[in-house]
């Protein structure tokens, strides 16, 4: 299956077109909060360089959070866009499942985590037997220490929540293991190969079901509830 995926949770734009699982074009691109000025012409230079035009695609797959307010709004509504207008499939990839596949796990306990600000991260937990997944927690947004407590085990950690807050996770779990920076960046081919699972277990993929996953209010919308409570 042809694909086009893509991954905008952080400040990193990432876009690849994928073949099974075969990576024709992939890019990786930290554009701060320029989500919407950089995507399309992202997705645009990734389809030049995989020789693939829109109308050739089978599918679409995004990253649907937790994660950035700002990019998630930008890569759901330009993704659900493109399924509609040309008649395509759409993928919503949870975005700390699609984590799991930046690198290869046989025997371990996996901690994806994200940097959400507010000195809390956006994790989840995962038990890889003889390279199967079994999601131990539910997606959470926490302080890292109540992730890392619900864990008996030295975890590998990685992704930006870790790197931020290493000395928090080594104070839980000294024996903890980081994977290197490279294997911490989101990537687009990952996204791709949790969506062909998803499409094997038989997943809704109409684009009008797609929705993000945030977990909690934006900053925005905490500030206009206390305003409207009167506590500020």
């Amino acid at each position: 299956m042809l694909m086009l995926a893509a991954d905008t949770t952080t400040s990193i734009i990432t876009v690849a077109v994928c073949k099974d699982s075969h990576v024709l074009a992939e890019t990786i691109v930290d554009c701060g909060r320029a989500h919407s000025e950089r995507l399309l012409a992202t997705v645009d230079w990734v389809l030049a360089e995989a020789g693939v035009a829109l109308t050739d695609l089978e599918a679409l797959a995004i990253s649907t959070g937790p994660g950035s307010f700002t990019g998630l709004r930008v890569g759901l509504a330009t993704w659900k866009g493109l399924a509609l207008a040309n008649h395509l499939p759409l993928v919503p990839v949870p975005t700390l499942d699609a984590m799991t596949h930046l690198s290869a796990f046989q025997t371990a306990t996996v901690c994806p985590m994200l940097d959400a600000r507010m000195h809390e991260i956006f994790g989840a937990a995962y038990a890889f037997d003889k390279g199967k997944r079994q999601k131990l927690t539910p997606d959470m947004v926490c302080k890292v220490e109540e992730l890392m407590q619900q864990i008996h085990q030295p975890p590998i950690v990685f992704g930006n929540g870790a790197t931020l807050y290493a000395d928090r996770i080594k104070a839980v779990h000294p024996d903890a293991i980081f994977l290197q920076p490279l294997c911490s960046v989101p990537r687009a081919a990952a996204v791709a190969t949790e969506a062909t699972a998803l499409l094997a277990q038989g997943i809704n993929t109409d684009p009008d079901q797609v929705a993000p996953i945030y977990l909690r209010q934006s900053q925005a919308e905490i500030n206009r509830a206390k305003k409207k409570a009167g506590l500020t």
